[in-house]
């Protein structure tokens, strides 16, 4: 694990009520806006994981508020959901969701899966850990399994990474490591492993191209 997801990791074990907090008040500014892009999330989610059988084993990791980890229960699929910081494993849980904690850099997948979820979390990531998680899941995996996950496009960016703390509904009072992916970049990371890329498309922001979103197939 790097040092840059290392000490972004303690901000979030101290500032994760805070994040969960904000990203309401956030949405509460505009609840229209917020409902649609949640329902856009889920019609995401629903065209791809759910293309697995009805009742396979899936797992998100960097869970946050549990609700992706909720819709993907409420499909017929069998969900672990985890994350690191213990008020984001508790607003899981309290959805009635399967919740562990679990470092994807650190610890390892004690069975196999269907399906692989994480939305927003490769923004803490360095090439390297990206590398080591992309490998890890693939291993995790069943075969024909898919990962689903998104990056952050280095075009909106004017730098490669850095250490920030948002003013939207991401300000936590603390800075943390975000990492920014140009698309070749991220491809020739996802070549050194086995995956093939399955589905590719950009999204957000005002030019539809805020994030990378890929899955993956094994």
């Amino acid at each position: 694990m790097s040092k840059e997801n290392e000490e972004t990791l303690k901000v979030y074990n101290e500032k994760a009520g805070t994040y969960l907090a904000t990203s309401i008040t956030h949405d509460n500014i505009d609840p229209e806006k917020a409902k649609r892009k949640r329902e856009k999330l889920n019609k995401f989610i629903n065209e791809n994981i759910g293309t697995l059988p009805k009742g396979a084993k899936i797992f998100e990791f960097g869970s946050g508020d549990g609700k992706n980890a909720k819709y993907i229960e409420d499909l017929g699929y069998e969900i672990t959901a985890s994350d690191v910081a213990e008020d984001f494993i508790n607003a899981t849980k309290n959805k009635g969701v399967k919740t562990i904690k679990f470092n994807v850099l650190e610890d390892n997948f004690n069975e196999k899966y269907s399906g692989v979820f994480a939305w927003r979390v490769f923004v803490h990531f360095t090439k390297e850990d990206a590398l080591q998680v992309l490998k890890k899941i693939y291993d995790a995996l069943e075969d024909n399994g898919i990962f689903v996950f998104n990056v952050m496009n280095r075009e909106e960016k004017n730098v490669d990474e850095e250490w920030v703390d948002f003013s939207n509904e991401y300000h936590i009072g603390a800075e943390r490591y975000y990492k920014y992916f140009k698309e070749e970049d991220m491809n020739e990371i996802i070549k050194k492993t086995e995956f093939k890329v399955s589905k590719f498309h950009t999204e957000g922001g005002e030019n539809n191209n805020k994030w990378l979103v890929y899955v993956l197939k094994k």
